[in-house]
């Protein structure tokens, strides 16, 4: 009987802890979209060696550094008001320290003079974490257009 009770304890225990993990992954993808609406990236989510992605303007993977990334956002003359929705977060491997998040993206897309250049963006967006030092960060992102929606659109 007591085995079974630390057993109920332990599993009770390892649900809770990702829980939190799950719901500090969806608030820190939040904030994230909002930091890149505002134009301002918080390096500390971001792999110190880079990271992964492909963009939903259909080109191929890309490598880039974290200064790269930050140069894409903070540099670029177009401004991504996105709002993600439905995110969804699965906790992997043995010791509970990688993440895969999948979720769309609705918005808009405002040219340098904030006019706006694609008022109807919808993309499914997905993103792998890995817990380090025990804060999670990106390792890599894709995100591609949703059926009726534009994806990103630059001339």
């Amino acid at each position: 009987m007591k085995k079974r009770m630390i057993f109920v304890i332990g599993i009770l225990f390892i649900n809770n802890l990702m829980a939190g993990d799950k719901e500090d992954l969806i608030e820190q993808i939040k904030q994230l979209w909002i930091d890149i609406s505002n134009k301002k990236i918080d390096m500390a989510t971001m792999n110190p060696d880079g990271a992964w992605q492909a963009t939903s303007q259909g080109g191929l993977w890309q490598f880039l550094s974290p200064e790269g990334f930050k140069a894409q956002i903070e540099g670029s003359p177009y401004t991504l008001n996105f709002s993600p929705r439905h995110i969804e977060v699965t906790i992997l491997g043995k010791s509970k320290d990688v993440a895969f998040a999948n979720y769309y993206l609705v918005g808009t897309i405002n040219g340098p003079d904030g006019k706006p250049i694609a008022t109807n963006y919808r993309t499914r967006a997905s993103g792998t974490m890995v817990k380090k030092g025990g804060k999670w960060i990106d390792i890599g992102q894709h995100y591609s257009p949703l059926y009726g929606g534009s994806g990103v659109i630059f001339e």
